[in-house]
């Protein structure tokens, strides 16, 4: 079975959002904590990285939401399937 160029770039969407999904969680479950804080600070460099990965995480959704809206009205039936599944990976995560 042949992909189609849309269905083809849901996957990749959906890869690039998951993965950024357990980078997120990877740094703050390994790295977060160990960098340093000073004290009496309110934030440290740990919370701008955070802040920065949750914004580029809201950027590939949006791109993956915009992906899915021109498949729906421009694709063919498989990437319309696929713009779906799409919206439906995002909202879960």
């Amino acid at each position: 079975m042949e992909l189609s160029k849309g269905t083809k770039a849901t996957i990749w969407m959906g890869g690039i959002c998951f993965a950024q999904l357990i980078g997120m969680l990877a740094f703050r479950a390994f790295i977060y904590a160990d960098m340093y804080k000073a004290p009496d600070d309110p934030y440290g460099i740990s919370d701008i990285i955070e802040f920065l990965l949750g914004s580029v995480f809201l950027v590939f959704l949006a791109v993956s939401g915009i992906l899915s809206l021109a498949l729906f009205f421009k694709g063919n039936a498989q990437s319309k399937k696929s713009a779906a599944f799409l919206v439906l990976f995002c909202v879960i995560l």
